[in-house]
């Protein structure tokens, strides 16, 4: 949208809960940022503030984003819908980015390429809403709540597995990478695909900033393989649809298998 207006872009990243680090923490990046959100503000000096973020007071989801002049503060956990961007044109800035040197280490070190990549989400729903990074109260409404506990279930593991497995009867794969979010998901895979199995260890699942480095090289890995089994209702599947330089062959949890 800045490069279509002639604007220039600032990226707003206020480390929280959800994710407890700094823009440089993962990107080596030339451009503006700023660390502290100011939609109130922004509203008060004439912004033309567009707040998709839903469980907020004033939020509209979705609304559509035009040029109407002067500047404008974009607050969102979505996509933006804008006539002014598109798939395109966001995917080809991401992939510009350039990760930080510890995330380059860390892809470098597992093997690629791999036949098919499996993103996990499976962690989730009542038993995860103590954590103010999951589904805690105020992160969502109540059918955001529904949504992911329905979800999240979709996405166990075993679902995954038993998708490999007949893609491996089909001869159509034979080496596998995974990246999950919960340490039993590794140990069944591990288990059950011995070498053929590619992963990114670790020993902690949380939103912290040395976790978010394993979370952004998982998602340059996931996009390396040509077939992606995704987690449908995860914004990092999407992720990572993303940041593949190549078109995927996609399939998601609950609906595809």
């Amino acid at each position: 949208i800045a490069e279509k207006t002639d604007r220039e872009l600032v990226v707003v990243w206020q480390p929280d809960a959800h994710c407890d680090c700094r823009f440089s923490d993962l990107f080596d990046y030339d451009g503006a940022v700023i660390e502290e959100s100011f939609p109130g503000e922004a509203a008060a000096r004439g912004c033309h503030l567009y707040n998709y973020m839903e469980v907020e007071e004033g939020a509209r989801k979705d609304a559509e984003i035009r040029d109407s002049g002067g500047d404008l503060y974009l607050r969102s956990a979505y996509v933006l819908n804008s006539p002014l961007s598109s798939w395109e044109d966001e995917n080809r800035f991401l992939r510009a980015l350039s990760p930080v040197d510890a995330v380059r280490a860390m892809v470098a070190g597992v093997r690629t390429p791999n036949d098919v990549s499996a993103h996990v989400r499976m962690a989730g729903g009542g038993a995860y809403e103590h954590l103010a990074y999951e589904s805690a109260a105020g992160n969502w409404t109540e059918e955001g709540h529904a949504q992911i506990a329905h979800w999240r279930e979709k996405s166990h593991f075993s679902h995954f597995m038993k998708r490999l497995d007949m893609l491996s009867a089909d001869g159509r794969v034979d080496r596998i990478f995974l990246a999950a979010d919960a340490p039993e998901t590794y140990a069944a895979f591990q288990a059950c695909y011995g070498d053929r199995l590619a992963m990114l260890g670790r020993e902690i699942y949380d939103r912290s900033a040395e976790q978010l480095l394993y979370a952004l090289a998982d998602a340059l890995l996931l996009g390396s393989a040509p077939r992606l089994l995704g987690s449908t209702w995860s914004s990092f599947s999407e992720l990572a649809l993303r940041l593949a330089p190549h078109k995927m062959t996609v399939e998601m949890s609950g609906t595809d298998f």
